[in-house]
């Protein structure tokens, strides 16, 4: 691939032509609205818009000159790909939804289509699974959501807010999140359509993430200000504001396994590190670059090492920084730069000290976060990758792409 000097633009800033033990998942469908509670931690435990459009062509590369390392292509898609999610439990089906408005659930190993999820009126910009792969929700730019009973291939729950952000599933319960551009919080249990909304502030609600414990979930502002909510009573347990806030909009988060602390990632080219118990501001990570702008090195995604003897925090940049965090000392301890725009970070779900990197120059990349070096890059789309997901067992890798195509990645690594 040639060097491209084109600043790099950020997916989110894209147009659509851009680019059951108890209290362990299980729930009664009749019984009332109730979040399920993950893990009960100790508390007190020490801390560890716009956009300019793409011309027909543009960012686009010759497919004959670049290597395909997929085993499967998946090719129904008629514009570009910009979510995809593989089945938890067997890891046997992946969703993708697309700027041709529609969703399709297929099968990873032969990529042949098990159902297409209609009815959508917009770009589908969120697909994903339930944590036991009973259901797949999809929803488009609209705010048009739907959810599907994957065993009957139809459809359980229809709803319509305004202006979709993002959608995510309770890790361990039948609860479906969104987040929308005025600024709430939906959460709707499935199939019932029972509902409860988290308010905003005016703000338009750029990203969420529920906490591990099932309890909390914290969520992400236009403003720069993170808000974390109790589930059950809906009520603000913290609003991390004022001197604590970033200056630019919150695109990332993340949050520790121990339930204590919390990531944010920001177009101002910080990340923050907060105590989710007492909402106080435990450090600032500067990512930006030397000779970069705020805009250039603006954090495009955060997350913690799954490993929890490790203390580590990553943070990936629109210009292709990679940095590898060490939690106590606040100090990059090792980096890595792709020269092409983070789109998503993944941890290997067997080996956590590996690190998949999505990037706008079409490429993944496996990096070892131990040394920051990288192991091996995944290649064959020709445009900007828009997200990517893995398999339970690490052995698959499902990639979306402005090339209107998915791709499926045998992993295969001995690290």
């Amino acid at each position: 691939m040639g060097e491209n000097n084109t600043p790099p633009v950020s997916p989110r800033e894209q147009g659509p032509n851009e680019s059951d033990e108890e209290g362990i998942g299980t729930q009664n469908e009749d019984d009332d609205f109730e979040v399920i509670e993950v893990y009960e931690g100790n508390e007190d435990e020490e801390d560890v818009t716009d956009g300019e459009w793409r011309e027909e062509g543009e960012g686009e590369m010759d497919e004959a000159d670049v290597p395909d390392d997929a085993v499967i292509t998946f090719k129904q898609h008629s514009g570009s790909v910009f979510c995809c999610s593989i089945e938890p439990k067997e890891s046997k089906l992946v969703v993708s939804g697309g700027e041709d408005d529609k969703a399709f659930v297929w099968n990873i190993s032969d990529g042949e289509v098990a159902f297409e999820c209609g009815n959508h009126q917009d770009s589908v910009t969120c697909a994903l699974f339930s944590h036991d792969g009973c259901y797949v929700a999809t929803a488009d730019m609209g705010g048009f959501i739907q959810v599907w009973k994957v065993a009957t291939k139809s459809v359980v729950w229809t709803f319509e807010t305004g202006d979709l952000n993002w959608l995510d599933w309770h890790p361990a319960s039948h609860i479906l999140f969104a987040g929308t551009v005025a600024g709430e919080t939906w959460l709707w249990k499935i199939p019932s359509g029972d509902c409860k909304t988290l308010p905003g502030h005016g703000e338009r609600n750029e990203c969420g993430k529920i906490l591990p414990d099932g309890r909390r979930i914290a969520v992400g502002y236009v403003d720069g200000s993170v808000k974390v909510f109790d589930l059950k009573t809906l009520a603000v347990l913290q609003h991390l504001s004022g001197g604590q806030m970033h200056t630019n909009a919150v695109s990332s988060i993340d949050c520790h396994r121990d339930n204590n602390l919390m990531v944010s990632g920001s177009l101002d080219s910080t990340a923050k590190l907060y105590n989710t118990q007492t909402g106080k501001l435990l450090c600032t990570l500067s990512c930006q670059g030397v000779g970069s702008s705020e805009e250039e090195s603006s954090v495009e995604a955060v997350s913690f090492c799954p490993e929890t003897s490790v203390s580590l925090v990553v943070t990936g940049t629109l210009n292709g920084k990679i940095s590898f965090w060490d939690i106590p000392t606040q100090i990059e301890r090792q980096s890595y730069d792709q020269a092409a725009g983070v789109v998503k970070l993944v941890w290997h779900p067997k080996q956590s000290h590996l690190l998949f990197s999505a990037g706008l120059d079409g490429v993944v990349r496996l990096i070892d976060s131990r040394s920051g070096t990288l192991v091996r890059e995944y290649t064959g789309h020709t445009a900007n990758i828009l997200d990517i997901a893995i398999s339970f067992d690490g052995y698959h890798l499902v990639t979306s792409s402005d090339d209107q195509t998915c791709r499926v990645f045998e992993v295969n690594v001995d690290q």
